[in-house]
């Protein structure tokens, strides 16, 4: 087994998908601090089954999921695959990778698989066990894990040195045995428990079976008085329906006669009532007319109230009326009176008005003057700015201009002198050659590929059909082998009960035979072969003889059987010994009967066993040759039926030796099958063999040929690459020559123009600065005119601001009075028209008042007309009212009587509802009777006919509880109690053969595991011995001398703990904890390495075990390495130089990006190749 690839995904720092690949015996990972190095580690031990957080550094499980960094976001599941190569594991023999690959999400699931099939935990901890892998095994040792490993308890260093003997895998099985075991105890304590409880029920069956028969008597009687119970009360409801049916009848004559007279009555009781409506109907018409006048004369008396109130509001209104009135008219003249006085204000601020808008006009006119005298000025200083600033601009202009030019003079030719330079460096012509080459190369490979991957197809078609036929031929052999195992099962559990039913498992019966040297005579039943069918029969006729002991000479057992052992013994004389021949029935023969004797083969001959033992098929064949038979003679079917002249035995399911020669039968063919079967096991596994061996040679011409493409595609990749940079290069420098020749003519140009505009620019600036120099003069003098004029518009504008003011005032003080002449005026015209408006509202009210005022003469004269009527109309209402009373009281006395009539005919009704309802109760239980009856086979008729005279209820029910009595003291009674019997005791047999069954098992399992037990304490003690050599050799390479040896701590070498002593070169230390951190991790290394010389695991990785070493100790740990490589492979993380140079392949670990680690790999060998090229 070999490790070829670690595949991380999410785990930890690994954020992305990322592959390690170890293609030799010695790769290194390298990196700086916490980029993630240890991460690799983790994770393999993490998918070989770790279940500690904190062997993972961490604090929970979800920890080694990638939990984000500042530019990604966490991630919800980390995956992590180990790829192995070159397998040989037992449990998968056809697979020569595997790959073990774990899964765990954020919610706490986790998920194996092997080779991509789902599989439990302890599947692939299974794999590892015995090959010193594992999650916490010796083959891992992660940072700190040096010191941990060296300063171990004892039974924590046993726990490496069972997995370097190869033990732990038969120590998990031996638990796994012994829990099964302890169940199985459990099992068959409570089976124990069953088979008394059984024991004791078979006994309670057998009496109450007893009880059986006479319970059954007791019922029948039981239902014969039950039934005819029912008959006597059939018979009472019988004559009772028909008591009840005459009643019936006879009340419902009575109840015809009172339905007649209340016919009758209900005609007069008709006429009465229609007297009364009418005399209803004229009191109805009574009460609306006087109700009417009622209303009427309500009406005019509310309407006369209204009419008074309306009045009098009326009156009201118009005294208010008045007093508004009175109130304009004394605020119209006082508004009058204000216009008159606002007349003259306005008069008189209208002509200061006018004072201060000519004063106002007069101030403008001069500030106007004042200002056009500023403006022409203003536009002089102006233009003279103008005409003096151009000069200075134009001045200023030059001389940047000028300073542009002469830098960029100077960084022109600058550039031009590095053009120059550049261009002298470039080496085209080698490159172009370097190129062609390359492509020359490259087509070569690429030949040479092809016919590689020609080559690996040819190799991976065979290995995929050698594959297919011993996946086939493995399915066919496991077939095969699970017969085998069947058949052996099933051959060892009938040879046990052929033992036991022969006999042969007394121990006492045993030893006799052994002391009179019979202990290998053969069984008789062993000998016999019997026709199919009849072995029954020979089986009941031989009975004990069948485990005879078949001797040559019975006579010298004479003296041995007057002692003879307890139980059964048998003997069978095979020496040829006369006796008296019994001559044949003919009439037997000539009827179709055949003797036993031709039924059986042996031998030696069985006449003296089977004489006079004939055989037919049936029981009705033996009944009717039965009279036939002599004295001697029997007959026996092949039901296993025996039959004499006057004699039959039947012992079906009762003879212990049933089924000896049926047995014996079975035993021999299932060993011809496994014969057979063995030999066909036989030549399976060696085909299967021969097989797997062609298959091994071609994965590995495959693997070789995939090993070649690889190395070729490598090479290709390589040429390639190299080739891309070089044409690229070349690209690139033509590119950049073209570039410097067109900068270069470009530069040159630029310089000469440069050069010109300088010199033109330098003319330009003297001139602007002689013209600046005439200019200052007539700047003097436009100056102090523009601001003496500036001083007379000032002066002006105050005057002009002054008047402004003024005109202002005036102006608000005429609108305002103006204003309220306006408001004035308008009061007047509202109070007019307002006094207008009441003018006409109370015109209007004492027109409303007059015409109130007319009705209320009329409506007062037909209020007393009213009353009038209304006295009239109810004195009418009170005589029909005593009309309808004097009727009514009339109907309440037909009332009456009509409903005691109808009383009577309901009392009827009700009694013969009962009767018929009494009857109907009575018919239906007759008739449930009837069925009930019918039910049981009985006819109440008939019943009721056999019945004595004298037959009642009372005494019938006195019976059936005398019979009841007598079948409560039977008690309960299981009917089933014969059934129940025999199946419980085939079940208690059953249990038996079970537990003695699992008696031998748990005898077996026990020397078993005793064997084991043995087994491990050699190979333990020869483990540690070896471990013991093989260290006291390592000690001393890695420290230049010194010793050290393991211990036992304990007696019992199945329990006891492992101690490591060490003694470096020149001190005395007795104890592991007395040495330095230096020392300590070289000791432990002495232990790991020891180890791996004896069992050594598929690959070792070490993280930073040289970290406390100096470098002479480094460089004795290197050498170690590089000679242990050649058979094991190491994945070492250092940071040291001296161990990296010993690495065939350098990855390098990076985190670039924060919390995110990258890979970098290289070859050592080729970067050496690559260098010197």
């Amino acid at each position: 087994m070999r490790l070829s690839k670690l595949k991380l995904t999410g785990f930890k720092s690994f954020v992305d998908h990322t592959t390690l690949s170890f293609p030799s015996n010695r790769v290194g990972v390298v990196g700086p601090n916490g980029c993630g190095k240890s991460n690799v580690i983790d994770a393999v031990r993490w998918v070989m089954g770790e279940s500690s957080a904190k062997q993972l550094r961490g604090s929970a499980m979800s920890d080694v999921i990638f939990n984000g960094s500042r530019t990604r976001k966490p991630i919800d599941q980390a995956s992590i695959e180990l790829v192995f190569e070159e397998v040989n594991v037992p449990q998968y023999p056809e697979h020569s990778e595997i790959a073990v690959k774990r899964q765990l999400s954020r919610n706490g699931q986790s998920t194996y698989f092997l080779n991509s099939v789902r599989c439990r935990r302890k599947d692939i901890t299974d794999i590892f066990l015995g090959t010193g892998l594992g999650p916490r095994s010796y083959a891992i040792i992660e940072q700190g894990m040096i010191s941990r490993l060296i300063e171990a308890k004892p039974d924590e260093l046993r726990v490496f040195m069972e997995e370097a003997a190869g033990i732990s895998k038969y120590k998990e099985r031996r638990k796994e045995t012994e829990l099964r075991m302890n169940h199985t105890r459990e099992n068959m304590a409570r089976l124990d428990d069953v088979r008394n409880e059984l024991g004791k029920q078979l006994d309670k069956l057998k009496k109450q079976a007893k009880q059986a028969e006479k319970f059954q008597e007791l019922k029948k009687s039981e239902e014969l008085l039950r039934a005819q119970l029912q008959a006597i009360r059939w018979y009472a409801l019988d004559s009772a329906v028909q008591e009840q049916q005459q009643y019936i009848e006879e009340q419902g004559g009575l109840l015809e006669k009172d339905v007649l007279a209340l016919q009758n009555f209900d005609s007069t009781h008709k006429q009465q009532r229609e007297a009364q409506t009418i005399a209803q109907n004229t009191l109805n018409e009574a009460q609306a007319k006087f109700y009417g006048i009622e209303s009427e004369i309500g009406r005019l008396e509310q309407s006369l109230q209204h009419a008074n109130e309306r009045c009098e509001q009326l009156q009201g209104d118009l005294a208010q009326l008045d007093d508004t009135q009175a109130e304009r008219r004394e605020n119209l003249g006082a508004d009058e009176q204000q216009v008159a006085n606002l007349d003259s204000d306005i008069q008189e601020n209208e002509t200061a008005l006018a004072t201060a808008l000519e004063a106002e006009k007069l101030a403008v006119q001069a500030l106007h003057e004042a200002e056009d005298q500023l403006r022409d000025l203003q536009y002089a200083w102006d233009e003279f700015n103008q005409r003096s600033a151009e000069p200075t601009q134009r001045a200023q202009v030059e001389r940047t201009r000028m300073q542009n030019l002469e830098q960029q003079l100077d960084q022109n030719k600058l550039r031009l002198v590095r053009l120059d330079e550049e261009g002298k460096d470039i080496d085209i012509k080698a490159l172009e050659r370097m190129v062609v080459e390359l492509e020359k190369e490259i087509a070569q490979v690429q030949t040479t590929l092809d016919e590689a991957e020609a080559t690996l197809k040819t190799h991976y078609e065979a290995v995929l059909k050698l594959r297919d036929v011993t996946q086939e031929q493995s399915a066919q052999l496991q077939a095969h082998q699970s017969d085998v195992h069947k058949l052996s099962g099933r051959l060892a559990s009938l040879e046990t009960l052929q033992e036991a039913a022969l006999g042969q498992n007394d121990a006492e019966k045993e030893a006799w035979l052994q002391a009179q040297g019979l202990h290998d005579a053969p069984r008789l039943a062993a000998s016999l072969q019997v026709e199919s069918g009849w072995e029954r029969a020979v089986e009941i006729v031989l009975g004990a003889r069948l485990q005879a002991l078949c001797v040559a000479d019975m006579a010298a057992l004479e003296q041995a059987l007057e002692k003879p052992p307890q139980g059964v013994l048998a003997v069978f004389d095979t020496g040829k010994r006369k006796s008296k021949e019994i001559a044949e029935n003919g009439s037997l023969s000539k009827k179709g009967a055949k003797l036993l004797l031709d039924k059986v083969q042996a031998p030696w001959p069985l006449t003296t066993l089977l004489t006079g033992v004939w055989s037919v098929e049936t029981l009705s064949e033996a009944y009717r040759l039965r009279t036939e038979l002599a004295a001697h003679e029997s007959i026996m079917t092949s039901m296993g039926i025996w039959l004499g002249p006057n004699w039959l035995d039947s012992q079906q399911g009762m003879d212990e030796n049933a089924g000896v020669l049926a047995r014996k039968q079975e035993i021999d063919d299932i060993t011809a099958q496994l014969g057979v079967l063995e030999q066909t096991v036989q030549s399976l596994s060696q085909s299967l063999e021969e097989k797997r061996i062609a298959l091994h040679e071609g994965e590995n011409s495959r693997e070789q040929a995939q090993l070649q493409v690889n190395e070729i595609r490598q090479q290709l990749s390589q040429l390639q690459s190299q080739h891309s940079g070089k044409q690229a290069r070349l690209e690139h420098i033509k590119a950049q020559l073209e570039r410097i020749a067109n900068e270069r003519a470009e530069l040159t140009t630029q310089i000469q123009n440069d050069n010109e505009a300088l010199t033109a620019t330098r003319d330009k600036l003297h001139a602007a600065l002689e013209e600046m120099g005439q200019l200052a003069d007539e700047r003097e003098e436009l100056a102090r005119q523009r601001d003496l004029s500036q001083e007379t518009v000032a002066q002006t504008s105050q005057t002009w601001q002054t008047a402004k003011d003024e005109r202002h005032k005036v102006e608000v003080r005429v609108e305002s009075l103006r204003t309220d002449h306006a408001r004035l005026l308008q009061s007047i015209a509202r109070l007019q028209s307002q006094l207008e408006k009441l003018a006409e509202q109370r015109s209007e009210l004492q027109h409303n008042l007059d015409k109130q005022t007319k009705p209320i003469e009329r409506w007062q004269t037909e209020l007393t007309e009213q009353q009038h009527k209304r006295t009239e109309a109810e004195e009418g209402v009170i005589q029909a009212k005593q009309t309808v009373e004097h009727l009514e009281a009339a109907l309440n006395d037909y009332e009456g009587e009509r409903q005691r009539l109808e009383t009577h005919c309901n009392e009827l009704r009700t009694a013969i509802e009962k009767a018929r309802m009494t009857c109907q109760g009575n018919e239906v239980r007759r008739q449930t009777l009837e069925e009930q009856l019918a039910e049981t086979d009985f006819s109440p008729v008939a019943l009721v006919g056999d019945l004595p005279e004298y037959a009642d209820e009372e005494s019938w029910q006195a019976q059936i509880e005398a019979v009841e009595r007598k079948l409560e003291r039977l008690g309960s009674v299981n009917m089933a109690a014969l059934e129940e019997f025999e199946e419980q005791n085939e079940r208690k047999q059953y249990l038996d053969n079970q537990t003695d069954d699992l008696n031998k098992a748990l005898i077996s399992l026990e020397n078993a595991i005793k064997t084991i037990d043995k087994e491990t304490r050699i190979r333990f003690k020869q483990t540690l011995d070896q471990v013991n050599n093989f260290l006291q050799t390592m000690f001393p390479r890695l420290f230049g001398g010194g010793e050290a040896s393991l211990q036992l701590v304990g007696d019992d070498i199945l329990k006891a703990g492992v101690a490591i002593m060490a003694r470096p070169p020149g001190k005395r230390n007795t104890h592991i904890h007395l040495l330095s951190g230096g020392e300590k991790a070289l000791t432990a290394i002495a232990l790991v390495f020891a180890i791996f010389e004896l069992n050594p695991a598929p690959f070792c990785m070490l993280d930073e075990v040289d970290a406390p070493l100096d470098d002479s100790n480094v460089g004795r740990f290197c050498t170690l390495v590089k000679a242990m490589s050649e058979r094991v492979q190491f994945i070492f993380i250092s940071h040291n130089k001296i161990t990296m140079e010993i690495a065939d392949q350098l990855i390098g670990v990076t985190m670039q990006e924060a919390g995110v680690s990258r890979l970098v790999a290289v070859d050592i060998d080729m970067a050496v190749d690559m260098v010197k090229t």
